[in-house]
C-alpha cells in the first residue's frame, strides 16, 4: 500500500492527491469527495475481478496473493456494497477456485520462511477478509459466508487441516520471530485466523471427530503467548468446547477454590428426564437435552400420566453440571410455567371430548391459574394460503351462549367487547381422536401482492397469494348460530398438517373443541425458550464461572475488570462524571475517589456503584426506593459512551422488564444528550423516543445493489412456490377427485390409464359413446360383471385387468389409488410448503440486513426482555460488548441469562430484591411457597446472586443508601423492616403537609368486610372490597377538592385486578382516569371485562390510555414499581374473619406499595386481617407508636383549621367537608365582588368560582343576542348541556318548540311551569331530532326535554326500521321469482349430467325406494324435504332462501321493533318498581306491513318447494318416480287461516287473496296424497278449498286496483282442484310491477307518505297516488285520484332522505 493507501500502489492511474485546506470546503465538495471514491471503489472492485482467470488458464499465471490482498484491501473500505459483492464473488465456482489455489499453495510450501511468506501476504489477507465483522455479523451473507467455510473445510476435512496446519506454523513463527516488532499485526493474524476455524468447525460437527482440528487447537494454544491469544481468547474457548479439549479455560477471571462440603440429608430417588429415567421417556417429548423439546406440548405430551422432570434450584443435584445444568433448569421450570398449564387445560378438554356427548363443561374454566374459554362442536371447513402467512386453516363453531338469540348488530359489539378471539390469540385444537394442535388466530383480510413499477406505473404482481374456495371471509358474527375464524398454525409440523388436510370439511363426524387462552402470547416465551435452547448447544455465554458456579465455597468471589478495560494503555475517562475536568480509572490500581466527590453530582453511595459497575466485569448495584437507580444507571451509561471508541465497545445494550420503564431510562438519556440511540419494539408509548424506533430510523436507509437483487430472486422464486401452492389447493380440498385419481394413474399406472381415459375425457370425468354420456371412473367402479365374484389383494389388483375384477375389489383398487394419490399429493404440499418457508426466511434476512446496519451504526440500544428474546440473532451480531439491566431483579433469571450475548465482557445488574420478583404463573413454583421453594423461579438472577443459597458464593455488590422521594416518617416504615440503612435526603424533610388532611400518614382500619367471591369462576380468584370502593373515592375527591393537587400528583392502589376495576368505574364519573398497560392487558387476560362499553361514545372517551401526566392513576401494586406520586391513597381490599392476606403476606409487595408516596399516604384497610403477616406487624407497631392509625380519619379546612372533623365511612365527607373544607358557609367574595354561595373550600376553589371575562362574553340567547353577563340568572335562568354550551331556559324552550308539546302556565308567578301533555308526542309528530343550536350535538341529558327528545327517537328508529325491512324485503321476493322459474325448468338427464349432478348418491337411492312421509309443523315437513334431497343442487339455494325468509318474518315481528322493546322496558321496570298498573295502550307505531308481506312470501316459498318436490325431487336421475309421498298439511292450512284473519281485520284485500288462494293449492297437493285423511275428508277440503276460491274472486272483482293480476291465479287453482292437475304459481306482471315500483322507490325517487293516523307507506309508478286503498297500520284512507293525495295524506319527506341515504352508503 502506498499512495494513499490504494491497493495499487504507484502504479495507480487515479490520482489521490488530497485538495489544499484552505477552510472553503463545503457539502457539495464533501459529496462530490463521496461519489468520487464510491467510483473509484468500484472501478476497484471490477480490476479485482480482472484477477480471476478464465478457464483453462495455466495455474502459474494466477497471481493469487495480489488476488486476495486486493480483496482485504477493497473490504476494509467502509463500503457495505462492495463488501458484499467480494463475499458473494468468493463463493461461487470462480472464487472458489481460488481458495482451492490458495490452500494447495500452502499445502507444498515446505520452508518455514516460505510459509511465513504465503501466510502473510495471502493466507492472512483471505482470512481478514471473511472475518471481517460486518461480514461475520452479517444475514444476508450468511449462506455464500457458509459457502466458503464448507468448501475450506474440503472432503473429510483434508483442505481445512491442511490449512490451518501450515497457519498454526506460520502463527507460532510470526510470534516467536524477534525481527517482528508489530504485535499488533500478530494479535490480528491471530484473532482473524481464530475466527475463521471456529466458523468451519461449527458448520462441520463431524471436525469434532478428526483428531488434526484438536492438533491444530492445542497448537495454537501451546505455540503462541497469552497476550497475543487475548484478542481471539473467545473464539479459542468455543473451540476447545466443541472439540471437547480439556476444560475450555474461562473467558475472565479464575474460579473460586474448591471445598467439600459435608451435610446429613435424606435424598429421595428422581426420576430423571428423557432416556435417564429408569422408567423410560414419559413421552415422545420427553429428552435429557433441552435442545431437543419441542416448546409447545406435543399429542403424546398431552396424554402422557407422568408428571415432568422438573429440576431444583439445587445445582448439586441436576443431571448436568455448570452453565448446562443452570441453562436445562431454567428451561423447563420457565417452560413448564408457560407451556405446561395450556397442557393441562388441553388435557382436560380432550378428556372430555372421548366421554359421551351429553357431559358438558363450563365454557371458561380457569385450570391452576389460567383462564381458558371452550369454544364447542369446532369443524375444520377449509385450507386458505396468504401469502405473507403462510397457510391456514378457516374453522367454524357454535356460537357461545352469551351470544345466543342476539341480533347481528349485538353480536357484533359482543365479540368486539368480549375481545375473545382477537388476531394473534392463542388456541389450541383439541380433538376426540387425542389429537391436539395450536394455532394462532390471523386476520382473515389477504395480503396483497406487492406493486412494482414498470413505465412509471405501478402494478400487482403475480397472484393474490391466497387461494380462496370462497369469496365470504371468516366472520365471528354474521351468523346466529354458527362463527367462523382464520387459524394459523404455530409450528411447521408435517405431521399436523398432514392430519389438518385428512380431516377437512363437515363430512368427518369428530368432536372437536377450541380451547382459547386469553392473555398467552406465543411470542412472550416462545423466543426466550429457543434462545436457551440454543445457549445450551453452544454454552457460550459469558460470566460462567460466576453464574453457574456448582461448586461450594465460603468465601466471596472477586470480579475481575472488563476483558476490554484489560489492555495495555486503557484508563476509564470520567469527564463525563467530573462535568468536564480530566480524569481517569484504571482498572487493578489505586484510585483517589476524593477528586470525583469534589465534581460529582452523585452522593457518595452513587459514585461508589459507578466506580464499581465500571471496574467489575459482572457489576450488582442494589437500590433501595427512591435512591436513584435511574439516576445511577445514566450516569455509567454516559462514562461508558465517553470511552465508547477507546475501548471499541460498540452498541450499549439497555434492557428493562417492562415498555414503560425503558421508556423513562431511554427519555433519560435523550435529555442529558446521548445520540445514535435506537429503540427495539413497536409498543413505546413515548413520543419522544417516535423517530427512533428501528422502524423508522432503518426506513431511511436503503438497500445496496446486491441485496436489492437478492430481494428481486427471492420475490421471483415466491410467486413461483405460490402459483405451486395455488395449484395445488383445489386438488387437496377434494383428494378423491376423479382427476387426482388420473393423474395418479398415469403417473404409476400406465396401462390402467389407458384404459379408463385414453379416449379421453371432458373436464368433468365423462365419456360420449353412442350419444350417452358417463362417468368413467364411476361407470368402472359400478359396473363390475355378477358373474366375477373374487376378492384378490391389493398387491395383485395393481397388475391385473381392470375388466376382469369384481365389483368389490373395484373399490378396493379404487380406495388404494386414492390413498396413494393422496399420499402424493400431501408429500409434494409439504416439500413446496418447505421451499415457500425458506424463501419467507431469506426475505426477512433481507429486510433485517437494514435492521442490522442501522444498529451496528447506534451507540445505545433500548429493549424489553422479550423483544430481546425475539431479536436475538440479529443483536448478537452488533458485536456488544455491554449490556445494562434496569430493575433487574423484576426479570426472570431465563430473561436475564438469554440478554447475555456471547459478545459480551461487561454486565451491570441495576435493581432491588426486597422489591417485586419475577412475575410467574404458577404458584407451585414460588420462593413463597412451601412447597415452591425447592425451585423458586421467582428468583432473579440478582437477587441468586446477592444472596445465595447456602455454601454458595456471594459475589460482591454495591448499594446506594440515601432516599429522595418519601417524607421521612413514610420512610420509615421501609427503614425499619427492611433497609436499616437507609438514610433520607434533606430535601424530602420539606414536602409540604398533605392539604385537606391532619397527618400525611394514616392507617384508616375498618371491619367491613370484603364482598364474596362473584358466581364468575374467571373473576374468583381476584378480591373486591365495595366499601373500600367508596372510602376511597370520597377520600380522593376532597384531596382533589384542595385544588392544590393535579390529577397526576395522586395514584390510588391497590393489590387486586378486581378492586382496580371496581374503583375504574367509580372513579371515572368524576376523573379522567389512566389504567397502565399492564394492568388492561391483566385485567383482559383474567376475564375482567370493563362495563364501560355500554356507556354512550361521550363517556367513553373518559376511560383511556394517555401519559400519566393527564390524569389520575390508578394501578395495581405489582404494575407501579418505579413509579411515585405526591399522595397515594391504598384500598388494601382483604377484610375477612380468618385473617388471610392474600397477595399483601410477601414483603416485596408490602415493601413496593409503602414507598411510592412523596408527600403522604393514606391506607384503607383492616389491620386485624393483615397483623398476622410479620411485615405488616412491624408496620403497625409502627404506626401505632407514631398515633397514625385509627377507624377514623381526621380532615383539615384550609380556612378554619381549628375546625375539628373526622370521617369514619364515605357519606361522613358530604356532611363534615362538602366542598373540601368544613360545613360552614363560606364568607369571602369572590375576586368579581360577588358574594360566594357555597360552602367552606380551598382558596384555589373560591377565587375559581366566578366565571372568567371568556366566559362572560358568551351568547347564551341566540334569539336576542344576549351575553351571559348580560342576563339575571334569577330572572333568566340557563341550563348547560352535555357539550358544555350555556343556554337561556326560554331560548331552548323555542328552539325544542316545547308549547307544541306541552300546556304552558300563563301564570307569572310559575312562569316555564309545565302544567299539561299535549297530543304532540303522537307517533311521528316529530319532524326532525332537536341538537343543541349551537354545535348540533344530542341533548340526551335534559330531564325537561326528555319527552319530546325520546317520542323523535322512537320516531326515527321505527322510520329507519320501515326503510331496512323494505330495503330487505325486495331482494328476498325477486330470489323467490328466480327460485320459482328454477323449478318451473324440465328436468333431464342431460341437464342434469352437465350440471355436474349425474346420479344420486348410492345412499340417496336406497332411502329414495322408502315412502317418505311429511307430518307436523311447515318447519318439520321443510327438514325431511332437504334431508331427502341434500345431494340435489336444486334445493341448496332453495333451503338458503326459507331460511333467509324465515328470519326476515322474525327480525319484523312486532316484538322486535323498537317501539315494542321500550314498551317492555318500562312495563319492567314498573314492575321492579312495584307499579302495578299495567301499560294498557298497545303502540300504534307498530309496522305489520313487512310481516303480512313476509308471511305470504313463506308460504309461497312453501308451495313451491312442495310443489317441487312431489313433482320432481322424489325421482331418480333417470326421472323414475321411485318415492311414494305422503302429506298432512293441516299447519299450512292453519297459517293461511289465520293470515286471512288478520288481512280481514286490517281491510288488506291482496294478502286476503293470497291466503286463500295457498288454502286451496294446499289441499291440491294433499289430494291424493294424504297421510292421515280419509277419502271423505278428503272430499270435504276439497269442498272448503273451492269456496275459498270463490270468495278470493269475490274480493278481486271488488277491489279490482289492489289485486289486480290476482284473477288469474285464482282461475289456476280452480282448475288445479277441478282436474287434479298441477299447475307451478307464476308471478303475475302486475305483481312483477309492484316489486319493481318498491325497488325504484328504494332509491330515493321520492314516493313516500303518511296517512292521516302518521303511519308511512310508498306508492310507485310516477310518485303520485292514483287509487284509494286503507292503511294497514289504522285503516285510515290512503292513496288518492289523478295524483291528488286523499285528504289527510301527506308527503314524508323524512322517509324520502331516509332512502337516499341508504342509496349514498
Amino acid at each position: 500500500m502506498s499512495v494513499m493507501g490504494c491497493f495499487k500502489g504507484q502504479q495507480c492511474k487515479y490520482s489521490h492527491a488530497k485538495a489544499a485546506d484552505d477552510g472553503a470546503s463545503t457539502q457539495p465538495s464533501q459529496t462530490t469527495a463521496k461519489s468520487r471514491l464510491r467510483t473509484e471503489l468500484e472501478t476497484g472492485f471490477r480490476e479485482w475481478t480482472f484477477l480471476i482467470p478464465r478457464q483453462n488458464t495455466p495455474s502459474q499465471v494466477v497471481k493469487i496473493g495480489n488476488f486476495f490482498k486486493m480483496g482485504w484491501d477493497l473490504a476494509s473500505k467502509e463500503d457495505t456494497e462492495i463488501r458484499q459483492q467480494i463475499i458473494k464473488k468468493l463463493a461461487n465456482d470462480e472464487g472458489l477456485a481460488m481458495i482451492k489455489a490458495l490452500a494447495d499453495e500452502q499445502a507444498d510450501s515446505v520452508e518455514l520462511k516460505t510459509r511465513l511468506c504465503t501466510f502473510k501476504d495471502r493466507t492472512l489477507p483471505f482470512f481478514r477478509t471473511i472475518s471481517h465483522p460486518d461480514i461475520l455479523s452479517s444475514l444476508i451473507l450468511e449462506t455464500p459466508l457458509d459457502t466458503i467455510c464448507t468448501f475450506l473445510f474440503g472432503p473429510n476435512g483434508r483442505r481445512a487441516s491442511s490449512l490451518f496446519k501450515a497457519t498454526a506454523l506460520a502463527l507460532g513463527a510470526l510470534a516467536c520471530d524477534e525481527t517482528a516488532k508489530d504485535e499488533e499485526l500478530t494479535s490480528i493474524a491471530v484473532t482473524a485466523s481464530l475466527a475463521v476455524l471456529e466458523r468451519i468447525v461449527e458448520l462441520n460437527q463431524v471436525a469434532q471427530v478428526i483428531a488434526d482440528f484438536t492438533s491444530i487447537v492445542n497448537d495454537l494454544s501451546t505455540t503462541i503467548p497469552e497476550h497475543l491469544l487475548q484478542a481471539g481468547s473467545r473464539s479459542l474457548v468455543r473451540l476447545r468446547q466443541r472439540l471437547g479439549v480439556g476444560t475450555a479455560m474461562p473467558l475472565s477471571g479464575g474460579c473460586p477454590p474448591q471445598q467439600e462440603s459435608h451435610r446429613p440429608v435424606f435424598e429421595l430417588g428422581q426420576d430423571f428426564p428423557g432416556a435417564l429415567s429408569e422408567l423410560g421417556p414419559r413421552h415422545d417429548n420427553d429428552h435429557a437435552d433441552i435442545f431437543d423439546i419441542k416448546i409447545l406440548p406435543t399429542t403424546d405430551e398431552i396424554q402422557s400420566p407422568r408428571s415432568e422432570y422438573l429440576p431444583s434450584s439445587d445445582p448439586t443435584k441436576h443431571h448436568l453440571p455448570g452453565l448446562a445444568g443452570l441453562l436445562d433448569r431454567q428451561f423447563r421450570l420457565l417452560r413448564e410455567d408457560t407451556v405446561g398449564q395450556l397442557r393441562d387445560a388441553v388435557q382436560i378438554e380432550c378428556k372430555r371430548l372421548t366421554q359421551p356427548a351429553n357431559i358438558q363443561s363450563p365454557s371458561k374454566r380457569p385450570n391452576n391459574g389460567v383462564r381458558n374459554i371452550i369454544y364447542q362442536n369446532v369443524v375444520l371447513l377449509r385450507l386458505e394460503f396468504d401469502r405473507k402467512r403462510g397457510l391456514q386453516v378457516v374453522a367454524e363453531f357454535d356460537q357461545p351462549p352469551a351470544v345466543a338469540k342476539k341480533g347481528a348488530k349485538e353480536r357484533e359489539d359482543w365479540w368486539r367487547n368480549s375481545k375473545q378471539l382477537q388476531i394473534d390469540a392463542f388456541v389450541c385444537l383439541a380433538s376426540s381422536t387425542g389429537r391436539a394442535i395450536f394455532f394462532s388466530v390471523c386476520d382473515p383480510t389477504p395480503t396483497p401482492p406487492p406493486k412494482r413499477k414498470t413505465g412509471g406505473e405501478e402494478h400487482e404482481v403475480g397472484s393474490t397469494g391466497r387461494w380462496r374456495v370462497s369469496d365470504e371471509r371468516p366472520n365471528l358474527f354474521k351468523h346466529a348460530d354458527r362463527a367462523t375464524l382464520m387459524l394459523s398454525p404455530v409450528e411447521d409440523n408435517s405431521e399436523d398438517i398432514t392430519w389438518i388436510i385428512g380431516h377437512l370439511g363437515k363430512a368427518h363426524k369428530l368432536r372437536q373443541s377450541l380451547v382459547e387462552f386469553p392473555g398467552v402470547l406465543l411470542p412472550s416465551f416462545q423466543p426466550t425458550l429457543r434462545a436457551l435452547q440454543n445457549m445450551s448447544r453452544t454454552l457460550d455465554a459469558p460470566f460462567a464461572q460466576f453464574i453457574a458456579s456448582d461448586r461450594q465455597h465460603a468465601e466471596d468471589v472477586d470480579i475481575p475488570a472488563p476483558a476490554y478495560s484489560c489492555r495495555p494503555g486503557f484508563a476509564f475517562n470520567l469527564e463525563t462524571l467530573t462535568g468536564g475536568e480530566q480524569l481517569r480509572l484504571t482498572p487493578g490500581e489505586p484510585f483517589d475517589a476524593s477528586t470525583l466527590g469534589k465534581k460529582c453530582t452523585l452522593d457518595d453511595a452513587q459514585q461508589l456503584s459507578t466506580l464499581h459497575a465500571l471496574r467489575s466485569c459482572l457489576a450488582l448495584i442494589q437500590g433501595p426506593p427512591g435512591t436513584g437507580k435511574s439516576y445511577t444507571g445514566v450516569a455509567i451509561i454516559k462514562a461508558l459512551l465517553k470511552n465508547r471508541n477507546a475501548a471499541t465497545l460498540g452498541p450499549i445494550i439497555c434492557v428493562c422488564y417492562t415498555n414503560h420503564a425503558l421508556d423513562q431510562l431511554l427519555e433519560h438519556l435523550v435529555e442529558d444528550g446521548v445520540e445514535q440511540l435506537i429503540r427495539l419494539g413497536s409498543r413505546s408509548k413515548s413520543e419522544v423516543l417516535q423517530n427512533l424506533n428501528i422502524r423508522q430510523v432503518s426506513k431511511d436507509l436503503k438497500s445496496t445493489k446486491f441485496e436489492g437483487y437478492e430481494k428481486y430472486q427471492l420475490y421471483e422464486k415466491l410467486e413461483i412456490a405460490l402459483g405451486e401452492i395455488e395449484g395445488l389447493m383445489p386438488r387437496l380440498r377434494n383428494p378423491a377427485h376423479w382427476s387426482n385419481v388420473k393423474d395418479h394413474l398415469e403417473n404409476h399406472h400406465y396401462d390402467h390409464f389407458q384404459h379408463l381415459f385414453g379416449r379421453g375425457v371432458d373436464e368433468h370425468g365423462f365419456q360420449e359413446v353412442r350419444g350417452k354420456r358417463f362417468n368413467v371412473l364411476n361407470s368402472w367402479v359400478k359396473g363390475a360383471p355378477k358373474r366375477i365374484a373374487s376378492n384378490r389383494p391389493v398387491p395383485e389388483l395393481v397388475n391385473s385387468d381392470l375388466e376382469e375384477m369384481s365389483g368389490v375389489e373395484r373399490f378396493v383398487l379404487h380406495r388404494h389409488w386414492v390413498q396413494q394419490s393422496t399420499r402424493e399429493l400431501n408429500q409434494r404440499f409439504l416439500h413446496v410448503l418447505d421451499s415457500y418457508r425458506q424463501i419467507r426466511d431469506s426475505l426477512q434476512k433481507c429486510h433485517q440486513e437494514l435492521d442490522l446496519r442501522c444498529l451496528l451504526r447506534a451507540h445505545v440500544i433500548g429493549v424489553t426482555t422479550t423483544g430481546l428474546a425475539r431479536n436475538l440473532d440479529i443483536l448478537g451480531r452488533v458485536r456488544a460488548k455491554v449490556v445494562v439491566f434496569e430493575e433487574a431483579g423484576e426479570i426472570l433469571e431465563a430473561h436475564t441469562l438469554t440478554a447475555l450475548l456471547p459478545s459480551v465482557e461487561h454486565a451491570i445488574l441495576i435493581g432491588d430484591h426486597e422489591q417485586l420478583r419475577p412475575q410467574i404463573n404458577n404458584y407451585e413454583f414460588q420462593s413463597d411457597n412451601p412447597q415452591g421453594a425447592k425451585f423458586s423461579l421467582d428468583i432473579s438472577l440478582f437477587e441468586r446472586l446477592v444472596h445465595p443459597q447456602a455454601r454458595f458464593p456471594k459475589l460482591p455488590h454495591s448499594s446506594l443508601e440515601v432516599q429522595r422521594r418519601m417524607h421521612p416518617s413514610i420512610a420509615e416504615l421501609i427503614r425499619s423492616t427492611l433497609y436499616p440503612k437507609l438514610q433520607d435526603h434533606r430535601s424530602v424533610s420539606t414536602h409540604p403537609e398533605v392539604d385537606g388532611m391532619r397527618k400525611r400518614l394514616f392507617w384508616l382500619d375498618h371491619n367491613e368486610k370484603e364482598d364474596a367471591s362473584p358466581s364468575n369462576l374467571a373473576q374468583s380468584f381476584s378480591k373486591t372490597n365495595a366499601w373500600e370502593v367508596e372510602m376511597t373515592a370520597a377520600l380522593v375527591s376532597h384531596l382533589i377538592r384542595q385544588g392544590i393537587y393535579r390529577n397526576e400528583d395522586i395514584a390510588v392502589l391497590t393489590p387486586y385486578l378486581g378492586q382496580l376495576q371496581k374503583l375504574k368505574q367509580r372513579l371515572r364519573s368524576s376523573f379522567a382516569i389512566v389504567v397502565g398497560d399492564r394492568d388492561l392487558e391483566d385485567m383482559e387476560a383474567q376475564g375482567l371485562e370493563d362495563d364501560s362499553r355500554e356507556e354512550t361514545n361521550a363517556s367513553k372517551g373518559i376511560v383511556r390510555k394517555t401519559t400519566l401526566l393527564d390524569a389520575l392513576r390508578i394501578a395495581s401494586v405489582d404494575n407501579f414499581q418505579g413509579e411515585e406520586a405526591k399522595v397515594i391513597v391504598i384500598s388494601l381490599v382483604r377484610s375477612n374473619d380468618e385473617r388471610k392476606c392474600g397477595f399483601l403476606k410477601t414483603s416485596n409487595r408490602i415493601n413496593v406499595l409503602l414507598s411510592r408516596a412523596r408527600h403522604g399516604m393514606y391506607i384503607i384497610g383492616n389491620a386485624h386481617t393483615a397483623r398476622p403477616v410479620p411485615m405488616w406487624e412491624k408496620v403497625l407497631t409502627t404506626l401505632e407508636r407514631d398515633g397514625n392509625i385509627g377507624q377514623s380519619l381526621a380532615l383539615c379546612c384550609p380556612r378554619h383549621k381549628e375546625t375539628p372533623m373526622e370521617v369514619s365511612k364515605p357519606d361522613d365527607f358530604s356532611v363534615f367537608s362538602p366542598e373540601g373544607g368544613c360545613n360552614r358557609k363560606c364568607t369571602s367574595r369572590l375576586s368579581c365582588g360577588h358574594a360566594c354561595i357555597n360552602k367552606c373550600h380551598s382558596e384555589a376553589l373560591h377565587n375559581a368560582k366566578c366565571a372568567d371575562k371568556s366566559v362572560k362574553d358568551t351568547m347564551v340567547d341566540y334569539i336576542m343576542g344576549s351575553t351571559y353577563a348580560e342576563i339575571n340568572l334569577d330572572e333568566t335562568p340557563c341550563m348547560v348541556p352535555s357539550c358544555g354550551h350555556i343556554l337561556t331556559l326560554e331560548s331552548m324552550d323555542g328552539h325544542m318548540e316545547i308549547a307544541s308539546y306541552y300546556t304552558v302556565s300563563d301564570d307569572p308567578c310559575v312562569e316555564n311551569s309545565i302544567i299539561g301533555l299535549k297530543s304532540g308526542s303522537l307517533p311521528f309528530s316529530t319532524s326532525e331530532l332537536k341538537n343543541c343550536p349551537m354545535c348540533r350535538n344530542p341533548l340526551r341529558n335534559i330531564n325537561r326535554y326528555g319527552r319530546i327528545v325520546r317520542r323523535a327517537w322512537i320516531d326515527e328508529a321505527t322510520k329507519k326500521f320501515i326503510v331496512w325491512a323494505n330495503a330487505q324485503f325486495v331482494p328476498l321476493a325477486s330470489r323467490m321469482e328466480q327460485a320459482e322459474a328454477k323449478f318451473r325448468e324440465s328436468v333431464t338427464e342431460e341437464q342434469t349430467l352437465k350440471s355436474g349432478q349425474a346420479k344420486l348418491s348410492s345412499a340417496l337411492a336406497k332411502i329414495s325406494l322408502e315412502p317418505v312421509r311429511l307430518l307436523g309443523s311447515r318447519a318439520q315437513q321443510m327438514k325431511v324435504v332437504f334431508k331427502a334431497c341434500r345431494e340435489n343442487a336444486r334445493y341448496k339455494e332453495s333451503y338458503r332462501l326459507r331460511s333467509d325468509i324465515q328470519k326476515f318474518l322474525s327480525e319484523v315481528d312486532e316484538a322486535e321493533q323498537p317501539i315494542s322493546r321500550i314498551h317492555a322496558l318500562v312495563q319492567d321496570a314498573r314492575n321492579h318498581r312495584g307499579v302495578n298498573a299495567q301499560l294498557t295502550d298497545v303502540p300504534s307505531v307498530l309496522q305489520v306491513r313487512n310481516r303480512l308481506l313476509a308471511t305470504a312470501l313463506l308460504l309461497r316459498c312453501d308451495y313451491a318447494i312442495l310443489f317441487d318436490f312431489i313433482t320432481h325431487g322424489r325421482g331418480t336421475a333417470s326421472g323414475k318416480n321411485m318415492r311414494d309421498v305422503r302429506l298432512n298439511l293441516a299447519f299450512h292450512r292453519k297459517d293461511c287461516e289465520d293470515m286471512i284473519q288478520e288481512s280481514r281485520s286490517r281491510q288488506q284485500p291482496t294478502h286476503e287473496v293470497e291466503g286463500r288462494l295457498y288454502w286451496a293449492r294446499f289441499v291440491a297437493l294433499e289430494r291424493g296424497r294424504s297421510a292421515s285423511l280419509s277419502d271423505a275428508d278428503v272430499g270435504a277440503l276439497v269442498g272448503r278449498a273451492q269456496y275459498e276460491l270463490e270468495l278470493a274472486h269475490d274480493i278481486c272483482i271488488a277491489h279490482p286496483s289492489q289485486t289486480a293480476g290476482m284473477l288469474a291465479e285464482v282461475s289456476e287453482a280452480e282448475k288445479m282442484l277441478r282436474d287434479a292437475t298441477f299447475y307451478a304459481p307464476v308471478t303475475n306482471a302486475e305483481k312483477a310491477a309492484v316489486y319493481a315500483a318498491m325497488a325504484q322507490s328504494f332509491q330515493g325517487t321520492g314516493h313516500w307518505y303518511y296517512c292521516a293516523n302518521g303511519h308511512p307507506f310508498t306508492v310507485g309508478e310516477c310518485g303520485m297516488p292514483m287509487e284509494t286503498a286503507t292503511c294497514p297500520q289504522c285503516g285510515a284512507t290512503i292513496g288518492g285520484t289523478h295524483h291528488q293525495p286523499t285528504e289527510g295524506v301527506t308527503r314524508a319527506g323524512d322517509m324520502e332522505a331516509e332512502f337516499g341515504e341508504r342509496r349514498g352508503r
